[in-house]
């Protein structure tokens, strides 16, 4: 506004000297009166919305995680002037978006219905541009499930009393996570500083739809829904520099982070000296000319190939904290271009003989492990790919890291693949020989998808957000592994109607891995089907996955496996049910089949029948695939007997996997 003042000022100071004559001096002075008038009173106006909408943001704002400048930080709005490219690259990725706060642009789900779960009733409500909801007041929640805790594990003999009436209160949306899959939100403690409370539901993009927070996740259905907080969990990889600081005493958080999101900071280290530095244009310039780089401020390209993976590896990897007390203060103290395990060293099961500092009982929980790492220690989870990196001897051997294939700058948002990576490129940077001879050693055309890489040394056998993601354990198609550990071969996820001995031929015949006894199943029924039917959760969440992958329908055929995909249309997990319907739709013919994959039971049977009666009526001529192998009658009946007999023999025990 002082500026608008300012020029009204000089424009009634010169009106005058320009206009010749009394008359039209008088009325330009009255034209310009008038004007200020009107400037004034539009100013004023302005003014005092801008004022509403600043004292409106600043009462959500005081109850989040604040952006602070400390120990250096002083966020992506600095960056901009100087580099507008790489400020823009990273603007339009979702690592920007994965933590922001709520507004009418930002918000991505409806809020103008009702939503229920476990019994409760989330009545959701838009206020322009702010976002509420009707609840059950979560300290409550919150102070109830610790009361519960602490009897289960005997710290108090008083069990908890069940209250027929709980205390509902109105919460603002304070904080939003995720910005690719689904979209998570959380409200605001009113009894513990700024702890932010999980939302118990979550807007899924793919499908435009609220779904509850617990069936996104593969987790055992018969638990209750968590109680999670932003401060101790999201925190850790969706802020910047993200900082607890719990008062010991009072148990409030005071939480605070350099940004929310994941921003400049995070991968280049704290910029403040590099910016004081460079508002020298002639260092500036100096430093552009010689192309040495700024040792004020790190590069993740000019660090070695081990120090460049841990940059990424601050996130995505399962670490153990050595200094959990100091952490709730002050946070991870690693900074890029430093050592990531001098604090908070990897917890591989593989490396659990030579790692001295990891404790006793974390190697002997396999609870814990299971809902991470295969039963051979590989990487089962997506978010955790420095992990499985780490274990990979192109890592460990060879100068492989996660910008030989990612790139933040010059990627597509979707993966981060780097330009140029989407193919074999990366591998021939140190395979160069495999180039000309790229048919001999794949035994697949060259223009195939059985040529591609990784398609066999990064197999889709990991699991998170509602899919299968390629493993970054990065090794050869094995058996082994198939058969001792339970995790999906390459070969098998691909080729879905071939059985593991038609696999374990192959690889005998073209790379001289040894043979092994098998089972009849093993030889006479395709390894896909097995692992979907009588597989755990994790098993029927991954090959139904791969059965929607466009590669292996091309290879192995796609109407034979409809049938088989309506089997988990009543999968007792609600996230393997999702994959298999996401799958299902990716058939002609089925694109429009209806189902509500958190429905009641009565409809995922009938949506089950649905498909089955539809494929029935389309069958006829259309059946790509038939035999043992498929468990398909010549005549286009299914083989019920041995379905049932697989179905007997399914591995039910409960699966929990952390993302």
């Amino acid at each position: 506004m002082e500026w608008l003042l300012f020029g009204i000022v000089v424009l009634a100071s010169s009106l005058p000297f320009l206009a010749r004559g009394r008359s039209v001096r008088v009325w330009a002075c009255v034209t310009v009166a008038a004007a200020m008038a009107l400037a004034y009173g539009t100013a004023k106006g302005w003014e005092a919305r801008t004022s509403s909408r600043s004292h409106t943001q600043a009462g959500l704002t005081n109850g989040i995680p604040p952006k602070s400048e400390f120990t250096g930080y002083i966020s992506s709005d600095k960056c901009q002037s100087c580099h507008p490219d790489q400020y823009a690259s990273w603007h339009q990725s979702f690592h920007r978006t994965m933590t922001q706060i709520p507004s009418a642009r930002t918000v991505a789900a409806p809020f103008d219905r009702t939503l229920e779960i476990d019994g409760e009733k989330y009545i959701l409500e838009r206020r322009g541009d702010e976002f509420w909801v009707e609840m059950i007041d979560p300290d409550w929640k919150h102070d109830r499930a610790k009361a519960e805790q602490n009897y289960a594990m005997g710290v108090t003999k008083t069990q908890p009393k069940s209250h027929p009436n709980p205390p509902r209160t109105k919460k603002r949306i304070s904080l939003l996570t995720g910005s690719h899959n689904f979209q998570a939100y959380w409200v605001p403690s009113s009894l513990y500083g700024n702890v932010q409370f999980a939302f118990p539901f979550a807007w899924l993009f793919e499908d435009q739809r609220w779904v509850p927070r617990k069936d996104t996740f593969i987790r055992d259905p018969h638990q209750p829904s968590m109680v999670q907080i932003w401060n101790l969990n999201c925190i850790q990889c969706h802020s910047t520099a993200g900082q607890p600081r719990q008062d010991r005493r009072t148990g409030l958080y005071s939480t605070r982070a350099g940004e929310i999101g994941i921003a400049c900071e995070s991968c280049h280290g704290p910029a403040e000296e590099h910016v004081r530095i460079n508002l020298d244009p002639l260092r500036r310039y100096g430093a552009h000319q010689n192309r040495a780089g700024d040792p004020s401020i790190v590069n993740p390209s000019r660090l070695s190939s081990k120090a460049s993976a841990q940059v990424c590896g601050q996130c995505h990897s399962i670490k153990w904290n050595l200094y959990r007390d100091d952490w709730l203060q002050n946070g991870f103290r690693y900074r890029p271009g430093g050592d990531l395990e001098k604090m908070t060293p990897l917890v591989r099961p593989k490396q659990f003989a030579s790692e001295t500092r990891l404790p006793e009982f974390l190697k002997q929980d396999r609870a814990f492990q299971e809902m991470i790492y295969w039963p051979d220690g590989v990487m089962r989870v997506t978010g955790r790919e420095y992990n499985a990196l780490a274990d990979s001897a192109c890592h460990q051997r060879g100068e492989l890291s996660c910008i030989s294939c990612h790139s933040m700058h010059r990627s597509d948002r979707d993966d981060q693949l780097a330009a140029g990576m989407s193919g074999n490129e990366a591998c021939f940077k140190c395979h160069e020989s495999y180039r000309s001879r790229l048919e001999s050693h794949t035994h697949h055309r060259a223009d195939s998808s059985g040529s591609q890489c990784y398609n066999c040394h990064m197999p889709h056998d990991t699991y998170g957000l509602l899919k299968a993601v390629r493993t970054h354990y990065v090794a050869n198609p094995s058996l082994e592994a198939s058969l001792d550990a339970g995790r999906p071969n390459a070969c098998n996820l691909c080729h879905l109607d071939k059985s593991l001995g038609w696999t374990a031929q192959g690889l005998t015949e073209w790379y001289g891995q040894s043979a092994r006894q098998f089972g009849e199943d093993e030889t006479a029924v395709s390894a896909a089907l097995t692992w979907l039917l009588q597989g755990d959760a994790a098993q029927r969440a991954l090959v139904a996955w791969n059965m929607g992958w466009k590669p292996a329908r091309e290879t192995s055929g796609e109407f034979w496996l409809v049938p088989h995909l309506a089997q988990l249309l009543e999968d007792p997990y609600s996230a393997v049910r999702c994959i298999a319907y996401r799958s299902l739709r990716q058939f002609p013919g089925f694109e429009r089949v209806q189902y509500d994959y958190v429905g009641p039971k009565d409809q995922l049977s009938a949506a089950r029948k649905q498909v089955l009666d539809l494929w029935e009526s389309k069958r006829k001529g259309k059946l790509d695939r038939t035999g043992p192998q498929v468990l398909i009658h010549a005549n286009g009946d299914l083989d019920q007997q041995k379905i049932a007999q697989l179905l007997e023999r399914r591995n039910h025990r409960p699966v929990e996997l952390i993302e």
